[in-house]
């Protein structure tokens, strides 16, 4: 599926580039996942920023690669991930991981898809400064080109996100959460 924000020069606004995410989630059957009202750090619409910012979708690659754009290229806080960890959401997606593919599955991702990673650090490392993990609100409506320019963020191209080998993952494991 075509997504827009992939385009290293969409001129769609961050918060347009995050709708286009959430369609392209509801698309492929999966759950739109939001932040409650009372919550005072909006984790989801956090998380979904920074798949619209750099550019990955929800492939088990896309997701691998996403970890390293957040830990290299954002200002994520160890506190704000621990928060993220202890999500229902997350707790259930960790737990069905290990039951059904073992404790070794999340190493051996990282390990097929090294390519793909190491050009994620390399472009956190060109980056002009770190993406706000923790999203000032006045950065959804500000264009995704002119962000990326600003931040100095380079997407990957399609041939860059191709894994030194492909992960069999059914997310079938992990529908019933949330």
């Amino acid at each position: 599926m075509y997504l827009e924000y992939q385009n290293q020069n969409s001129h769609q606004t961050l918060r347009e580039a995050i709708e286009e995410y959430h369609r392209y989630l509801t698309h492929i059957g999966r759950q739109i996942l939001t932040d409650s009202p009372e919550d005072t750090d909006t984790i989801w619409l956090y998380h979904d920023a920074t798949h619209a910012i750099f550019g990955q979708d929800t492939t088990i690659e896309g997701e691998a690669a996403l970890d390293f754009w957040v830990f290299f290229g954002t200002t994520f806080s160890w506190k704000l991930l621990k928060k993220y960890q202890q999500l229902p959401e997350i707790k259930d997606l960790s737990r069905a991981l290990v039951s059904e593919l073992g404790l070794t599955f999340i190493p051996k991702l990282y390990w097929r898809n090294k390519r793909v990673i190491w050009t994620v650090i390399r472009h956190t490392r060109q980056m002009k400064k770190k993406w706000p993990f923790e999203l000032p609100a006045t950065l959804l409506d500000r264009r995704l080109n002119d962000l990326r320019e600003e931040y100095g963020i380079t997407v990957l191209t399609s041939e860059q996100k191709v894994p030194s080998r492909l992960t069999e993952f059914d997310y079938s494991i992990v529908s019933d959460i949330s």
